[in-house]
């Protein structure tokens, strides 16, 4: 587009992988806001998960926000590439759990979504032409 700045290492599915960066946060983010004490006093290796999740995902937003930025260089491709597998593959995983213990669907499909948007994200910059 005219007069916006894309870096050359950048894809057409960066803006995609921003909005799901942004959405995983906050996805990961109201669930620790709402359940956090529930969570230290009852579960706390899923309190601990999750706030890997929500690092992750926040990792993910600024680093996309850096390298968009034009500040990033190659390393941070390749750290955004990175956390963006990674949020995928974490996504798609606990996806799969929520739906084998059939708990939390409706938030567990939604972040399989956004899993699978940052795992394509991811193949498509490692990937592309």
């Amino acid at each position: 587009m005219v007069g916006q700045r894309i870096p050359a290492h950048g894809t057409a599915s960066d803006p995609i992988l921003a909005v799901a960066a942004v959405l995983g946060t906050v996805d990961v983010g109201s669930f620790l806001l709402t359940r956090w004490r529930t969570l230290l006093s009852s579960a706390p290796g899923r309190l601990s998960g999750s706030v890997v999740g929500l690092a992750l995902w926040a990792g993910l937003a600024v680093a996309i926000g850096v390298e968009r930025s034009g500040r990033g260089g190659r390393r941070c491709s390749l750290v955004t590439t990175g956390l963006a597998a990674l949020c995928g593959l974490g996504n798609l995983a606990l996806m799969g759990v929520h739906l084998r213990v059939g708990k939390g669907q409706r938030r567990g499909i939604f972040g399989g979504i956004l899993g699978g948007v940052a795992l394509t994200g991811a193949a498509a910059r490692t990937f592309r032409g």
